[in-house]
């Protein structure tokens, strides 16, 4: 993407882990290293081509990187990562994973 100038917005949604699947089967394997996924972006960029991350945990903060994705740096590849908690989930989704876990 960036050798090939793209100008594109990527979104992370990171919420640590595997939220469905510990509820249809809690085991070790669900619980993943969570990574500097922003750094790893960087790391691949090492000054090649114009490219910006950006990590967000807040809405406020959110709507500021998006504002500077699209304006001062939308001659870039942005990379934004929204941290939000391992839970934030529907009540839906949650309710079908209790259901199939006793069908598992």
């Amino acid at each position: 993407m960036l050798r090939c100038e793209q100008r594109t917005i990527i979104f992370l949604i990171n919420n640590g882990g595997y939220t469905i699947e510990v509820e249809i089967h809690d085991e070790p394997y669900n619980v993943i290293k969570n990574w500097n996924y922003t750094g790893l972006v960087d790391t691949i960029h090492n000054g090649e081509g114009k490219c910006w991350t950006a990590k967000v945990r807040y809405e406020e903060e959110l709507i500021e990187v998006i504002d500077t994705a699209m304006g001062a740096k939308s001659d870039c590849l942005c990379f934004i990562e929204v941290i939000v908690h391992k839970d934030d989930t529907s009540k839906e989704l949650l309710e079908w994973g209790i259901f199939v876990c006793m069908y598992n």
